[in-house]
């Protein structure tokens, strides 16, 4: 073997050892070098798994408990081809983050939503106060706001017009275990919806099967 055969072959098991380090769900992905850069910026894990990707969780160097409940927000209307390259520097700006939950579809892009969840309840209502409404993209504004427990769905393309007596039926017709559903009014009229609702379940199982079949597809 030459000199150069040698380095060419050093060369070639290098690379294939580096890419047999990318996480699955990176691999491959669109933005797999930016999502690269990110985890070896921050030193934060990140792997798709149940269709979600993790990203944290624990942060590196976590010491201590699971944040308490009330560090979680919702993050919704992000735009299906934004991912946590661009998002982690937007809700790190605002505190530690512990964990970031995309959730993501099978053809590689996002499903609209992600969790986020701080190592302080402070930092998370510092998010809802400073990120709800941010403009991601030109003309495309972010909704956050605090996540709430395992028993309540987010459910989102509501008609404006409907009230909550008649989304609470819809939604009984379809799902099993509803408790109650939280409709806000639009701050524009106060007769329309903001076109989206919380729905509150008997349990935890209730909530998943439900979103299971909510989900689209």
């Amino acid at each position: 073997m030459t000199a150069e055969d040698s380095t060419a072959a050093m060369s070639s098991d290098s690379a294939a050892g580096s890419s047999a380090k990318v996480p699955e769900g990176v691999a491959g992905a669109p933005n797999e070098a930016a999502l690269l850069a990110l985890m070896e910026r921050t030193g934060y894990s990140m792997v798709q798994e149940n269709g979600q990707r993790k990203y944290g969780g624990p942060p590196p160097g976590w010491e201590g408990p699971h944040p308490q409940r009330g560090c979680e927000v919702f993050v919704g209307k992000i735009p299906r081809d934004v991912y946590e390259d661009e998002l982690v520097p937007v809700f790190e700006a605002v505190g530690r983050i512990y964990e970031l939950r995309l959730m993501m579809d099978f053809d590689g892009k996002n499903r609209g939503y992600a969790f986020v969840m701080y190592c302080h309840k402070h930092e998370a209502k510092r998010a809802v106060r400073e990120l709800n409404n941010y403009e991601i993209r030109p003309g495309r504004l972010l909704g956050v706001c605090c996540s709430v427990d395992n028993c309540r769905l987010f459910i989102g393309g509501i008609p404006k017009m409907k009230k909550r007596e008649e989304i609470l039926e819809e939604i009984a017709k379809v799902t099993e275990g509803v408790l109650d559903v939280i409709v806000y009014a639009s701050a524009a009229d106060k007769m329309k919806n903001r076109g989206f609702a919380f729905v509150e379940y008997e349990s935890h199982r209730a909530a998943a099967m439900a979103r299971r079949k909510l989900m689209p597809g």
